[in-house]
C-alpha cells in the first residue's frame, strides 16, 4: 500500500505579489515611523519616506495615495499593536478599571525599550487624538464595562469626550518626557487625576495604582 502524498497548492503569482506588496507597505510604514523620531508628521513626504525605505519614489503611490493615507495606516497599525498589549492584561485582572489603568504604563514600557519608536508613536498618535481615540475599540469597551462595574461614574454621552481627554492626556505626558523615561510616580499621578475626574472608585483606583 503506497503512502498517500499531499500535494501542495502551487504558489500563484498573485500570492507572491500580495506578499511583496505587504512587505513594501510595512517597509514604508517602518520608514515613516523612523523619520518621525526627528520630524513632525507634516514634514513627511513621499520622497523622504522612500529614501529612508530605500525604494524608488514612484513605488510609494503603488501602495498609498497620499502621505495622509500612510499616516492613517501607521496609526491603525500602532493601535493594533498597543491593543494586543492591552488585551493581555485581562489574564492578570478582569476588572475594566485595571485595564484602563495599564494603558499609560504599557506606553511607558514601549518608550523605555525603544526611545525613538516611543517618540514617533507619541507624535503620530498625538497629531490627531480625536482620530486616534475613535479607533481604540478596546478602550471604549472597557470604559463602558467600568461604568457597568460602578468603578467609573460617566453617562453614555460623556464616553467619547472622556476617551479624547484620556488619550490626549497620556500622549501629552509622554511627549513632555520625550528625551527621558516618564517617572512611574508621575504616570500614576496623572492617571489618578484622569480617572478620578471621571468618577473613578477611589479605593479600587488606589489599590490598582499601588500594584502597577
Amino acid at each position: 500500500m503506497q503512502a498517500s502524498q499531499t500535494k501542495s497548492r502551487p504558489v500563484q503569482k498573485a500570492d507572491i505579489a500580495g506578499r511583496k506588496g505587504a512587505r513594501a507597505r510595512e517597509a514604508l510604514m517602518d520608514a515613516g515611523l523612523d523619520l518621525l523620531a526627528d520630524m513632525s508628521p507634516r514634514e513627511l513626504t513621499a520622497g523622504n519616506i522612500c529614501a529612508a525605505a530605500q525604494m524608488k519614489r514612484p513605488s510609494f503611490y503603488t501602495y498609498f495615495a497620499t502621505v495622509d493615507e500612510l499616516l492613517d495606516a501607521m496609526i491603525r497599525r500602532e493601535i493594533d499593536r498597543l491593543e494586543a498589549l492591552y488585551e493581555a492584561q485581562e489574564a492578570k485582572d478582569d476588572r475594566a478599571l485595571y485595564r484602563l489603568a495599564r494603558i499609560p504604563f504599557n506606553l511607558v514600557r514601549v518608550t523605555q525599550r525603544d526611545r525613538n519608536r516611543g517618540k514617533a508613536i507619541v507624535k503620530l498618535m498625538g497629531a490627531d487624538p480625536a482620530f486616534t481615540h475613535m479607533r481604540m475599540e478596546n478602550l471604549r469597551r472597557d470604559i463602558k464595562a467600568a461604568i457597568g462595574e460602578g468603578s467609573l461614574d460617566l453617562d453614555d454621552t460623556q464616553i467619547d469626550i472622556f476617551m479624547h481627554v484620556y488619550v490626549a492626556g497620556i500622549l501629552s505626558l509622554l511627549a513632555r518626557h520625550a528625551d527621558k523615561p516618564v517617572p512611574p510616580h508621575e504616570a500614576a499621578s496623572a492617571l489618578h487625576i484622569l480617572l478620578r475626574g471621571a468618577g473613578g472608585d477611589p479605593g479600587m483606583l488606589n489599590e490598582i495604582l499601588r500594584s502597577t
